[in-house]
């Protein structure tokens, strides 16, 4: 009887034991195969926004004064596109430094407020310039369309233009007056 529960058991312990060497050598197979990466899109330059060399798109926006203004107006001369919104603590850090920069340099900053995302839309942006006044023009994109041409993904989002509207630099978040001034001096070497 002794004997018959010894077999018994080791069976057991022996099937256990095969039990788990087949999982683990199925689990090991698993990772052995390669499986073909499936790309969310099918042009990989889309991502992160247009890059430094490419020609920057037109647009036409309203300002807070209901003007329209084109950024083709701009042609002949490097020009600072810079996305924003009122809600955005970084936007807001990155304020007194475009209006410095602009000041110093003459060179036009065009801030195109994400409207859209406003959450009182144009009451946000009227109260925001309140805090934060500034001499260079506010651009209003109610509808998101140039943020979407821009393939804007993250607040701020700053493109720096030559006089001929190719982008030459390109910054994700607050940018300072020296960066900009280093984006100048670097179109004009």
């Amino acid at each position: 009887m002794m004997r018959l529960q010894r077999i018994g058991i080791g069976t057991l312990i022996l099937l256990l034991i095969a039990g788990l060497a087949y999982k683990g050598y199925e689990e090991y197979m698993m990772t052995q195969k390669k499986e073909e990466a499936v790309p969310i899109v099918q042009d990989e330059s889309v991502l992160g926004g247009l890059e430094v060399g490419q020609q920057a798109p037109d647009f036409t926006l309203n300002t807070l004064d209901e003007e329209k203004m084109t950024l083709s107006e701009f042609q002949g001369q490097p020009v600072v596109i810079n996305f924003w919104a009122s809600w955005c603590p970084p936007c807001r850090e990155e304020f007194p430094e475009l209006v410095s920069f602009e000041e110093a340099t003459g060179i036009p900053v065009l801030g195109v407020n994400v409207t859209k995302n406003e959450r009182r839309g144009k009451e946000d942006v009227e109260a925001f310039l309140n805090e934060y006044p500034v001499d260079f023009p506010i651009l209003l994109d109610e509808e998101a369309t140039v943020e979407q041409q821009y393939r804007v993904v993250a607040l701020p989002t700053t493109y720096v233009l030559d006089a001929k509207g190719i982008i030459v630099a390109k910054k994700t978040g607050p940018v300072d007056e020296a960066w900009l001034q280093q984006q100048l001096d670097d179109i004009s070497e």
